[in-house]
This record gives structure tokens, C-alpha cells and sequence, in this order.
């Protein structure tokens, strides 16, 4: 796992929001550095590159690497006292990688104090072959927001660094995504697709008859439904449709 040079402005910004930098602090994976960082961040890896920012308190959870402080597969539920034990619970890279992702995403949220951050940086398009998952934006940023953080941070990149508007704007595309805990986790609530809630409140339920539906909710239905069934991936791609429809 690497903390890349051409993500270097992201890391920048992150560490400059309050409570990020942070004690004690726990880090998925050991972090080496990667590329020719710029001399602020010219460190071998995070850990070192933390203390210099006057963070010592660094432990890595790792099942595999024998440098790690903790070895939990995170597949699995972490022991009941890593529950709010961490300031700062920083994940680059590694929940693409771990088949049960409600699992690791809930572990991640317990272990962070209230008060504390999380700090996400994962697939969201592309990267095929790279892990397990590539994520709809959407999953994650309602997971955190239903269990009580608030986002402080959401941002895109490209695989090079390039910002990005949203996940759709590059072939690979990556999230960077900062929450802040703001209470206690008691049953973790799991996120529902909104896009499914939105189009049912619009254009009421499947079985709702045409003759029941007004003419204009009618016609939305038949066009979405032409749009998603025959239309094709290039129009559907082009997003054209889409748009008119949400006019």
C-alpha cells in the first residue's frame, strides 16, 4: 500500500482539517511512500511521515504484513476493545480489497472515537482487476452520514491525480472522503440505493395503472423505462435522455 506522489495535494488538504492529525492514530495497511514526493512529504512511509507532523501514536492493522501492530481480518467483527479507541481511523486503499465490505466499513466507523475522523481514499470506477469492489459514491457517503459522521470532505481524482467532478469523468476514478464521528454507533444502519426511493416518489408505484397516473408521469415512465431497456449504452452514456427527464 502507498501513499502516491500524484496524490500528494489530497493528502495536503487532509491533513489540514481539524482533527486529522491526530493521537492515537490507526492506519489500514502500512503506508509506504511511492514516486518523488514533494520535500514536505519526503518521507519513507506515513508513519514517519506523521511524526514529523507530531503524530507518534501510529498503529497498523494488517492480517498479512508482519510489519503490522494488529493482525484482524477485517472481514470479520474486530475485538470489543478497539470500539472508540482511535482519533483518526485512516483507510487508503483497503476496503476495495476485503470481501465483506458492510463488515470492514462498520469496523472502521466502531473503532473511531466520537469526535474522531474517518478518512476514506477508494475505488469508485475503473480499476478492473484491482480489488474486489468498485463502489457507487453514493453506498459510502450515506453509510457514514446514517451512522452519525459528518462528511468534512469529498473529492475525485483520476488514477494520475487529476481532479475530477465525479466518478464518471474518468475511465479510473478515485474518492477521498473525510467524515467526522458525532456520536455513538448502536445498530449500524446500512444505506438503501436513494436512486430507486427518488424514482418511485416521482412517478408513484410500478403497479399504479397509466389510467391512474397523470399524462406527464405516465410518459416519464415509458421514456425511462425505453431509455434503461432499449435505447442502448451509448445513449444512456451520453446522459442526454437522463437530463431532459429531469427537467
Amino acid at each position: 500500500m502507498t501513499i502516491a506522489a500524484h496524490h500528494a495535494r489530497y493528502y495536503r488538504e487532509i491533513f489540514a482539517l481539524p482533527g486529522v492529525l491526530a493521537e492515537p492514530f490507526l492506519m489500514l495497511g502500512h503506508q509506504d511512500t511511492y514516486g518523488r514526493m514533494p520535500p514536505d512529504m519526503d518521507f519513507p512511509d506515513l508513519p514517519q511521515l506523521l511524526a514529523a507532523r507530531g503524530v507518534s501514536q501510529v498503529t497498523t492493522l494488517d492480517p498479512f504484513d508482519p510489519r503490522a501492530d494488529a493482525r484482524y481480518d477485517l472481514n470479520e467483527p474486530v475485538p470489543d476493545y478497539e470500539a472508540e479507541r482511535y482519533a483518526v481511523v485512516l483507510d487508503i486503499g483497503c476496503l476495495e480489497h476485503v470481501f465483506d465490505t458492510r463488515r470492514c466499513l462498520e469496523n472502521c466507523l466502531r473503532m473511531a472515537q466520537v469526535g474522531g475522523v474517518y478518512v476514506l481514499h477508494t475505488t469508485v470506477a475503473g480499476y478492473v482487476g484491482h480489488g474486489l469492489h468498485v463502489f457507487n459514491p453514493e453506498a459510502l457517503t450515506e453509510a457514514l452520514r446514517l451512522n452519525g459522521f459528518e462528511i468534512l470532505y469529498e473529492k475525485y481524482c483520476a488514477r494520475d491525480g487529476r481532479p475530477l467532478g465525479g466518478p464518471k469523468d474518468a475511465r479510473d476514478a478515485l474518492i477521498w472522503l473525510v467524515g467526522k464521528k458525532t456520536r455513538h454507533i448502536d445498530e449500524f444502519v446500512v444505506p438503501q440505493q436513494g436512486r430507486w426511493e427518488r424514482e418511485y416518489a416521482e412517478g408513484g408505484a410500478e403497479s399504479t395503472s397509466a389510467a391512474e397516473q397523470p399524462a406527464s408521469v405516465a410518459l416519464k415512465r415509458r421514456a425511462k423505462k425505453y431509455l434503461r431497456t432499449v435505447a442502448g449504452p451509448a445513449i444512456r452514456a451520453a446522459g442526454y435522455l437522463e437530463r431532459k427527464l429531469a427537467d
